[in-house]
């Protein structure tokens, strides 16, 4: 009867060995799954220096410390050139404007093909962007362009180059009115305006690079307002992902002279449909759960409060680990699902 009871205690303790070790895999698994299950991460990049590469040089190391992925940054000569690497999953991640985003995924602006596997995981940074001049050039907005050298064609940047263009036509010009010069990026055009090579050129207005070059030309900088034509939704129609914005005169910024009318758009960090659910999900959760660490050591994310990091109306369609995330943390609206269901 004593070694019947033994038996049975044996049996009943190997039973409840048996469950508890199910129940720590399933636990094991179900925590898994919920976290990265990436080996690696590159993300794709503007040049080294590029405001780009210090916001994709920061998600890396956040990636690596957080979630224990290795993680690099790998920079390219702009965004249209690495969106097609993106879309077929040769890179894991990568930044592009909503400008950019949207004509690949189109394939329109000299995209060979349509972009259809791009994702968006959320918004990360806001620019605000702008022609700049010397301030003594007499150019106050895009109407003064007339027979001026402008920095504005940039192969490496589709959108940007879509973005120049409307600007320039919001003075009520064609591009034949002026001369619409090769640009090799941003910073191209802004050495040759502060040397007085040309008339003007592109900027995001909140690079630091400005202050220098500002402090270094003789009577300084000038942000040139946008032309008169520009009303209400005037960029949002010229190019899908654009805004009409307002520049506002700050004393760390003296190149924007009075509260000026400028051009706006977003930055996403994109994935593409190759991107699990599960790693969408987990590095869309990383970011939200770090950000305002992220925003601390890195200016231009400032631009984007944690709340907004869900575009409402992005140019591409949004990654379902994503939206799985944004449901949680309650920032997916109907209104975002309405703009998703376009695509």
């Amino acid at each position: 009867m004593i070694q019947c009871w033994i038996t049975f205690q044996r049996e009943k303790t190997m039973k409840i060995r048996t469950i508890l070790m199910s129940t720590l895999i399933t636990l094991v698994l179900t925590t898994t799954s919920a976290a990265a299950e990436l080996k690696s991460i590159t993300i794709g990049t503007n040049p080294s220096g590029s405001t780009f590469f210090l916001i994709g040089s920061s998600f890396a190391k956040m990636f690596q410390e957080k979630l224990g992925i290795r993680s690099t940054t790998q920079p390219f000569a702009g965004s249209s050139v690495y969106l097609p690497a993106l879309d077929v999953g040769d890179l894991v991640l990568g930044l592009s404007s909503t400008v950019d985003a949207g004509l690949a995924y189109k394939g329109e602006a000299g995209y060979p093909s349509k972009m259809k596997k791009l994702r968006s995981l959320g918004r990360i940074w806001t620019i605000p962007y702008a022609l700049i001049t010397r301030a003594d050039s007499g150019i106050i907005t895009a109407d003064d362009l007339k027979g001026k050298s402008v920095m504005g064609n940039m192969p490496t940047s589709q959108a940007l180059t879509q973005i120049n263009t409307a600007i320039i036509h919001s003075g009520g010009l064609e591009l034949g009115d002026v001369n619409f010069m090769i640009s090799g990026g941003l910073m191209d055009g802004i050495n040759a305006v502060a040397e007085g090579r040309v008339d003007a050129a592109p900027v995001a207005t909140t690079m630091p690079v400005l202050v220098e070059k500002n402090a270094s030309v003789a009577g300084g900088l000038r942000i040139v307002g946008n032309g008169s034509k520009a009303v209400d939704g005037f960029f949002s129609n010229a190019v899908s992902g654009t805004r009409n914005a307002i520049g506002k005169q700050v004393k760390k910024r003296p190149f924007i002279i009075g509260d000026t009318a400028i051009v706006a758009y977003d930055t996403l960090l994109i994935a593409s449909t190759k991107l699990s659910d599960n790693d969408a999900y987990a590095l869309t959760k990383a970011i939200y759960d770090n950000w305002e660490e992220l925003q601390a050591n890195v200016g231009p994310l400032r631009s984007v409060a944690q709340n907004i990091l869900a575009l409402e109306n992005p140019t591409i369609p949004y990654h379902a680990g994503a939206i799985r995330f944004y449901k949680e943390v309650g920032l997916w609206t109907e209104a975002h699902d309405t703009h998703q269901t376009k695509f």
